[in-house]
């Protein structure tokens, strides 16, 4: 159950005071909103994908021990992605599973990673490498949270916005006409966005919850290749500003199976945001990193989501070489 308003701020506290709750927060959230978890079971990891590791995973795991939870806890992850991934997979192992609510505090995580059941931690710098499907119980989606967000996080679920506008045709119309309210982050503009973008997901989740049949690897696009970035890049940006970039790469690998029309409207939109900045980095670094992605087939060649048109997407499979040659191709044809 998905719940969307301005203020939860009484839900939110209501299900931190269960006693068979333990909640699960990094630092910049507590120095926020501290007086949430009065009274509450918590662990405080630290904030940034740095945290995301098998290491937090066994802290959380270790101090619900020290706090006695048992298969009836439930873990009550209040955070970005980073926490959101981190507690989910620390629920799916915990005793085998426990329950867990996912309460997601950054517009990336209201609109992306905190629907759709996937956790899991990062290994050796490669994304979400170590994981596990496992839905929570309840989403909390309280957009009062968005308002203490920093610039770089609001880039980031811009990033995520932006993506899902390219695979749903009502948004990608909403994101038509609202595009300039969006990017000032205007709250009405937000809240519209975030509705539209978890109604997307909650669709294609439901066709597809563990990629068995391959529907739900259309979330992908931009990925690919925005991960590979992350990882060259070492994280120095926010997780929505590769998408951004990957979305740019990506369509530009595919452009000659987009219909022309909608290959523009993507490379335009696409550039409006990213605003003229570049990112500096090794096209071959890049794409031997790309062939790192977990969603890889097994003979060598990397996976890329092509959106075709509004609502028409296909799988495609590229060698290193081909990737390396297009990034360096695209960097030519946009000044980047």
């Amino acid at each position: 159950m998905i719940t969307i308003e301005p203020d939860q701020s009484d839900v939110i506290a209501e299900t931190l005071a269960s006693p068979n709750a333990f909640a699960v927060t990094d630092a910049n959230v507590y120095t926020l909103y501290g007086p949430l978890f009065k009274g509450a079971k918590y662990y405080v990891t630290g904030a940034g994908e740095n945290y995301k590791t098998l290491d937090a995973v066994e802290a959380v795991c270790k101090k619900m021990l020290e706090s006695g939870c048992g298969r009836a806890s439930r873990v009550v992850a209040v955070g970005g992605g980073v926490v959101g991934d981190t507690a989910g997979f620390a629920a799916a192992v915990f005793m085998r599973g426990v329950e867990w609510v996912n309460v997601p505090t950054t517009l990336l995580a209201q609109v992306d990673s905190g629907v759709g059941g996937k956790t899991g931690v990062n290994l050796g710098g490669y994304k979400n490498i170590i994981g596990a499907f496992h839905n929570p119980q309840s989403v909390i989606v309280s957009l009062n949270f968005l308002k203490t967000l920093p610039g770089r996080e609001r880039l980031c679920g811009l990033g995520e916005i932006i993506k899902t506008a390219f695979l749903d045709g009502g948004l990608n119309a909403f994101i038509d006409a609202e595009l300039s309210a969006l990017m000032s982050f205007e709250p009405s503009a937000l809240e519209k966005a975030v509705r539209l973008c978890i109604a997307f997901k909650q669709k294609i989740v439901g066709e597809d919850f563990r990629e068995t049949t391959g529907r739900r690897k259309i979330l992908n696009l931009g990925h690919t290749v925005g991960h590979a970035l992350e990882t060259v890049d070492c994280h120095r940006l926010s997780h929505g500003e590769y998408v951004l970039w990957g979305l740019l790469y990506e369509a530009f690998l595919t452009k000659d199976y987009i219909n022309p029309l909608h290959y523009l409207k993507m490379t335009t939109t696409l550039r409006r945001v990213l605003k003229g900045k570049k990112l500096v980095f090794d096209a071959r670094e890049a794409a031997a990193a790309a062939l790192a992605d977990k969603k890889n087939a097994a003979d060598g060649r990397v996976s890329v989501i092509a959106s075709r048109d509004i609502d028409s997407q296909k799988e495609m499979t590229f060698t290193v070489r081909e990737i390396e040659e297009s990034m360096t191709l695209c960097k030519k044809e946009f000044g980047l």
